[in-house]
């Protein structure tokens, strides 16, 4: 029996992502696989942004191209075909700023685990699988409804840039905290980045064996 109890048991793995980040799009899905298994985790997700303004130009999107067949897979198309999560290559929208979203997710979290569960899903889904701008605050409000929350009072505290300083930029400020890559899940003193889920599934049972020493 653990000496440690129950109130003593701090069940958070620390997850940094940006939701534009492709590798990340991935990792919702494998923190979901990771909850269903051990449901007595759970989740701190956090901001880590790509693209800050002031930073990193971004060029003008193209449109999608096609693929050659005769390029061999990527390593994050071999990831996401391993973990059997469908990508899209040929997706209608490029890369762009994701500070608005964050800043909503950190707006949800202060409403409750449910309504920023359903805003972090929300937001991946759009992007990835509906090919949404999820730096237009009106897509935003929408999924922000969606999810429970009052869409005029989310919307100002994105604009009002309330929660500016929770969302951290790349690159320096992001590898003074040791974040390189996202998504990052963090264990206590461990972490897996870019990873497979078999590695976090034995970093998760780690981390709860070393509870229940």
């Amino acid at each position: 029996m653990s000496d440690k109890s129950v109130a003593e048991k701090n069940l958070t793995v620390i997850v940094a992502h940006d939701y534009i980040c492709p590798w990340c799009w991935v990792g919702w899905f494998q923190a979901l696989r990771l909850k269903n298994e051990f449901p007595q985790l759970e989740f701190d997700w956090r901001g880590y942004e790509l693209l800050p303004e002031g930073r990193f130009e971004m060029a003008p999107f193209k449109g999608p191209r096609e693929r050659d067949p005769s390029r061999p897979l990527s390593r994050f198309e071999l990831h996401a075909q391993s973990e059997g999560v469908a990508y899209n290559p040929f997706r209608t929208i490029g890369a762009i700023r994701s500070h608005n979203a964050l800043e909503g997710a950190e707006y949800a979290k202060q409403k409750g685990a449910a309504a920023f569960e359903k805003y972090n899903e929300g937001v991946y889904r759009a992007y990835w699988e509906g090919m949404r701008d999820i730096s237009d605050i009106n897509v935003l409000k929408e999924i922000a409804l969606n999810a429970g929350l009052d869409a005029e009072e989310f919307s100002s505290a994105v604009a009002e840039r309330r929660y500016h300083d929770r969302i951290v930029p790349f690159d320096d400020e992001a590898y003074a905290d040791d974040i390189t890559h996202v998504p990052t899940f963090q264990f206590r003193g461990e972490r897996a980045a870019e990873a497979p889920y078999s590695t976090i599934r034995d970093l998760a049972q780690r981390f709860l064996v070393w509870y229940d020493k």
